[in-house]
């Protein structure tokens, strides 16, 4: 990040809460949408990871100042083996890691969502038992 000029941004809102699950788990989530927003980003981007309360739960958002996400591959991107780039494929990577990280977060009760908004924008949001609120329908 340092040797591109990207800017990571962080924030986390007391009222954010805490989510039960495996801390391990979780991580590898975040770490790989932070990997993903890092290689997108061109050089003095930024990166901005937020926390905050949420109905039920918590709010989890990666969002990078990259070109996003071309949207026909928006509905497609969490799938299994997917890339939406071919200079992804020459540039190695599975095409795994999205479906993973959507793996653990259905596994922990919550759900993934991408957007674009002058960047990619990932949403996660988990359940937390501090929360009475039932989630929105």
């Amino acid at each position: 990040m340092q040797a591109r000029d990207v800017l990571l941004v962080t924030r986390v809102d007391p009222g954010a809460g805490v989510v039960p699950g495996d801390p391990d788990r979780l991580e590898q989530a975040l770490q790989n949408l932070a990997a993903n927003a890092l290689r997108h980003t061109p050089d003095g981007g930024t990166i901005v990871l937020t926390a905050e309360p949420a109905t039920a739960g918590v709010r989890i958002t990666v969002r990078d100042t990259g070109p996003g996400i071309a949207a026909e591959h928006l509905p497609l991107i969490f799938d299994r083996f997917y890339k939406a780039d071919a200079s992804r494929k020459a540039a190695g990577g599975s095409g795994l890691g999205l479906s993973i990280v959507k793996e653990i977060v259905e596994r922990h009760g919550g759900s993934i969502s991408a957007r674009n908004e002058q960047g990619a924008v990932f949403e996660i949001l988990l359940p937390s038992p501090d929360r009475d609120e039932s989630p929105p329908k």
